[in-house]
């Protein structure tokens, strides 16, 4: 493969990482002032509308198949989003945020043994029970209890990882970038629904919110899935998860810069933690003893 394809699907990957783990603080300035229902619509109608005009070519290969691969992905990714930016609005910082959701890593692995019948390596299995301690330095409090908005980000982090299971199912034959249109604008129109439904429009928008709306749909959503999708193709997989879960060193970093997150020793012991269970579940670093070749007992 060409090596100036591989460094740009490094550096695509890399940028997709940055974006998002600075998405999680502009998410957080935007629970703020509006509520989670208009931000996962909007945000996902203004990222349908840029995908659809990128796909506008492809958009008479749908099939059934795609409508429901998108329909699932769809879903689980507003489920994820939703219950991601309500875990914020109960007082989840974003840099807590970042390394709870990225638990989604160890969960993909048993998701993939219940719904794809793939068994989970002992890297697997290690990588879950690290990740366990890594979640509870950072969540348990002195009295070992975890908070309401840091168990719905756990659960956020298990609707992300049903996401990428469905993506991984459905896009089998497909084209990614077609899939990835449908599901955004699947996940817009329920975003629309639970405003229909909760009254979530707001009265009024300041400047600000409509720029953390913005940056959300255009860079986190729209540009950032479309970067993953071309770097994934010119770059081994592991090495790119790898890379990807950079977004929840990213994102305390810009947690600490532009939201004043404090960091204590025990939160930043459990940072590491997590970090290094979400490296490992991506590395197949135990492998099965190689048989010993017989000895030649000819003379």
């Amino acid at each position: 493969m060409n090596q100036n394809k591989k460094i740009w699907a490094t550096i695509a990957l890399l940028l997709t990482a940055a974006i998002w783990g600075s998405a999680f603080v502009f998410q957080k300035f935007a629970v703020d002032e509006l509520s989670t229902p208009f931000i996962i619509a909007s945000r996902f109608t203004i990222a349908g509308v840029l995908t659809i005009i990128a796909t506008l070519k492809k958009i008479h290969r749908i099939d059934k198949g795609y409508l429901v691969g998108g329909l699932v992905a769809g879903t689980t990714m507003a489920i994820g989003n939703g219950l991601q930016t309500v875990a914020m609005t109960y007082g989840t910082p974003p840099g807590k945020s970042a390394f709870l959701t990225a638990a989604y890593c160890v969960i993909v692995p048993f998701m993939c043994w219940i719904f794809m019948k793939e068994n989970p390596k002992k890297n697997h299995i290690i990588s879950a029970m690290i990740c366990l301690l890594g979640i509870g330095l950072i969540s348990l409090d002195g009295n070992l209890k975890i908070t309401f908005g840091d168990g719905i980000t756990l659960l956020c982090s298990v609707a992300f990882a049903a996401n990428i299971i469905s993506i991984a199912y459905y896009c089998r034959g497909r084209d990614p970038m077609l899939l990835t249109m449908i599901q955004i604008c699947v996940a817009a129109i329920w975003g629309w629904l639970s405003v229909l439904l909760t009254g979530g429009m707001p009265q009024s928008i300041s400047i600000a919110a409509i720029g953390n709306v913005l940056y959300l749909a255009v860079f986190s959503t729209a540009l950032c899935l479309s970067l993953q999708s071309i770097g994934l193709k010119y770059i081994n997989a592991t090495v790119g998860t790898i890379l990807l879960s950079l977004e929840a060193v990213f994102g305390v970093i810009f947690s600490v810069l532009l939201y004043g997150e404090e960091i204590t020793l025990k939160i930043a012991l459990g940072f590491a933690v997590v970090f290094v269970a979400v490296i490992l579940s991506q590395l197949d670093f135990i492998r099965p003893k190689e048989e010993i070749p017989p000895k030649n007992t000819e003379n």
